[in-house]
């Protein structure tokens, strides 16, 4: 399955130093990949994802689990203003 992630970031630097060092290589171990990542070039604390996993179920556990969620927050992810949207097949 394939979705779009829409949040607020401190800084895309910061953001990409966690992510791409260790959350991309958590996704990859559940069977998932990073398909496009970016800010909007008006507004550099808006980031944009597009990410596939194998399905809602995988992806659920990865929202809930709190190491996961704790460690964006490290990153300077505002999870409150997380926006998942997924694509239909």
């Amino acid at each position: 399955m394939i979705f779009f992630v829409d949040e607020k970031i401190e800084d895309y630097a910061r953001f990409c130093e966690w992510f791409n060092t260790e959350a991309v290589s958590q996704l990859e171990a559940l069977g998932g990949k990073v398909l496009v990542q970016g800010v909007n070039s008006e507004d550099e604390q808006n980031l944009w994802l597009v990410m596939a996993l194998p399905d809602s179920e995988t992806l659920e556990r990865l929202v809930t689990d709190p190491e996961f969620t704790a460690a964006r927050v490290s990153a300077g992810v505002h999870v409150d203003t997380t926006v998942l949207t997924v694509l239909k097949d």
